[in-house]
């Protein structure tokens, strides 16, 4: 007896239906926990993350950028360096390629230095402790030293030849047996060219005063201060 044909009817869909956790929009849930991470100071965790969301998208640029990042936090200087040249050749930006290149170089240096410099020896260590040495002050610049010493000289010109603007004021005088008309035409004139003088150095020495204190105000001394702002790139 023939046997009769049945049709099989799939209980699921033929098509594979992609997990949730997949390509860029995967890489973004990973890259946001490892920005909550790194911020909390929790850089192995956030590597972690990143390195997940570099496996679902291994052509975000901008991910390897963060891998450098963290490695280099972590001390892990080959990593560092493998990730920004990962970097530099998904990179379309010449000026960005390049300062990954110096980025490389600079890590490659502190790689060979560390290298070089012997580890110190923990029996010292415990016997003889050394403090840690206080971070350098930071000497002032070439710029804020020329800007305050203008600025001392224009208000010491301005104060002298201001004094002697209003020594030589006519205003009020009469011409005497001793000044003459020509004598007080000419101590009027010198007294114009002092007073010039006098408000050329209080422009100047003002003008002085703003850029020390511009270019005080924005070059903090603190290293902490110049670290604060770097963080992991957005990822698009």
């Amino acid at each position: 007896m023939a046997a009769t044909s049945r049709a099989q009817v799939p209980t699921h869909s033929a098509a594979a239906v992609a997990p949730p956790d997949r390509g860029e929009a995967g890489a973004r849930q990973h890259f946001d926990r490892a920005l909550e991470l790194y911020r909390s100071g929790h850089y192995a965790e956030a590597l972690d993350e990143l390195e997940q969301a570099a496996k679902l998208d291994p052509n975000g640029k901008d991910l390897f950028f963060n891998l450098a990042l963290v490695h280099e936090k972590l001390g892990q200087l080959p990593e560092a360096i493998a990730a920004l040249a990962r970097f530099r050749e998904l990179e379309d930006d010449a000026a960005e390629r390049e300062r990954a290149r110096l980025s490389i170089e600079r890590l490659r240096g502190a790689q060979q230095a560390a290298v070089v410099l012997p580890p110190p020896s923990a029996t010292c260590t415990e016997q003889n402790p050394v403090p840690a040495p206080l971070p350098p002050e930071k000497a002032p610049s070439a710029v804020l030293i020329g800007a305050a010493s203008l600025a001392v000289v224009s208000f010491v010109v301005g104060a002298v030849f201001g004094a002697k603007a209003l020594s030589d004021d006519v205003n009020g005088a009469r011409t005497s047996a001793s000044l003459s008309v020509t004598q007080l035409h000419e101590r009027e004139q010198r007294a114009e060219r002092e007073a010039l003088v006098a408000d050329i150095a209080f422009a100047l020495g003002t003008a002085s005063t703003a850029t020390f204190a511009g270019v005080w105000l924005l070059s903090p001394s603190d290293p902490a201060k110049r670290a604060a702002g770097l963080t992991l790139r957005s990822y698009f």
